[in-house]
Order: C-alpha cells, then structure tokens, then sequence
C-alpha cells in the first residue's frame, strides 16, 4: 500500500478517535437553530406519548413512535453536518404521520407502499378532508415532501480532493439554516393538525404536559388552530 494511502487511511481513524459532538457546540448559530427544533419535537414527544396514554391504537401507536424516531434521527444527523441523512429522516417523518393517522380509519394502510398513493387517500380521510384548514395543510406536508424526494434524489457529490476527510460531514452555515427552517416548519404544522383534530387529547393532558405542548406551539399556530375550533 503506498505512502499515500496509508497517511491518508491515519487521518481517517485519528479522526475516528477524536471524534466528539462537543465542537458542534461551538457554533452559536448552531445551538440557536438546535433550540428551536427541538422545541418542536418535544411538543411533539408530549402529544404522542399523552395519545398513546388516553386512546391506546396499536397501529397508530407504531407510526406515530416511528414519526418520532426519525425525527429525532433527523435532528441528531443535521447536528453532525449530516444534511442528506437528515433530509432522508425528515421525509421518512412525514410519511410515518400520514401513516399514523390514516390508519386510524383505514388500517389496511400498512400494506400501501407507494407514499404518493398514501398522498391521495389523505385526500379522502376525516383528518385531511372537509374544509380548507385541514386541506392546506395537506398540500404544504406533500409539497415539502416533494422538494424533499427532489434533493436527497438530485443532489451529486463532486470529488475535489484525494483527503477522505474533506469528504466527511462538516458543519455549513447555509445548508444548516436551510434545513432548520425546514424541520421546523414541518414539526410546526403537524403540531397544528393534530392540535386541531384532537383538542380532546389536549384537553386531558397531565397539566405540566399541556402547558410545554402548548408553549412548544407558535402563537400564530395557537391563533390559527383556535380560529378553526371556535369558529
């Protein structure tokens, strides 16, 4: 094995050695941006475990747990510098949450592999159908998932150099912001749908519970949810 070779195979496992999340922490825009995500999949975490207390669906349970998982996948992998990984995790979420609640109704969703087809039967659903609140917010879920599928299939590694860690995942500025924006929004409207199909599990939440959801929420989600439920 040439000298090459052999220096640059040293680099990778001193690098391997040393590896350590803490130099992620440098990054003041970084942990500004972590907040604010993770804000979101707590109000999330709170709903799904209160869900899984008061109306207990195995197949529901499954998916929503699923949607939490890669939730959680997605933020651990853009902390990293991860970002098509965390896109990947991102998508995996959303189609878990249409999965969840679809088959509420329909529990023979499980045996439908195309999400595009899942797509189309939210169209029909009690979740997703009957007025404008519940509709748009199934366009903006399927419209973020398809530039999602659009950039993990699209995107190109170009090889610029011959150091294999120059290859490895590195924090960037504008790739982070990009994607914190968009987990953020997505967290954000599916804390609203399941606030407004199911104000009752909110209702019944221990109170500490309740109080983090609901702060967990925006003011305009707040404002807009309310305006549906009271309207």
């Amino acid at each position: 094995m040439s000298r090459r070779i052999n220096r640059d195979f040293t680099k990778l496992t001193e690098f391997v050695a040393d590896y350590s999340l803490n130099r992620f922490l440098h990054e003041q825009n970084q942990l500004l941006e972590c907040k604010s995500m993770h804000k979101k999949l707590f109000g999330l975490m709170i709903f799904v475990a209160e869900f899984n207390q008061q109306n207990p669906t195995d197949i529901t349970s499954i998916y929503m747990n699923e949607m939490i998982s890669d939730l959680m996948l997605s933020l651990f992998n853009w902390v990293q510098g991860m970002y098509k990984p965390s896109k990947l995790e991102l998508r995996c979420a959303i189609e878990e949450f249409f999965k969840s609640l679809l088959a509420i109704d329909n529990p023979i969703i499980i045996n439908v592999r195309s999400v595009y087809e899942i797509f189309e039967l939210a169209h029909s659903d009690r979740h997703f159908s009957g007025d404008e609140f519940s509709s748009g917010y199934l366009v903006q879920l399927k419209n973020d998932y398809s530039v999602l599928c659009q950039i993990v299939h699209s995107a190109k590694n170009t090889i610029i150099s011959t150091d294999a860690l120059h290859l490895l995942p590195q924090y960037n500025e504008e790739r982070s912001e990009e994607l914190q924006k968009t987990y953020v929004k997505i967290a954000e409207n599916i804390l609203s749908i399941l606030f407004a199909k199911y104000p009752e599990i909110v209702d019944k939440m221990h109170p500490e519970n309740k109080e983090d959801f609901l702060d967990c929420l925006s003011k305009t989600t707040r404002k807009t949810v309310n305006n549906y439920l009271f309207s």
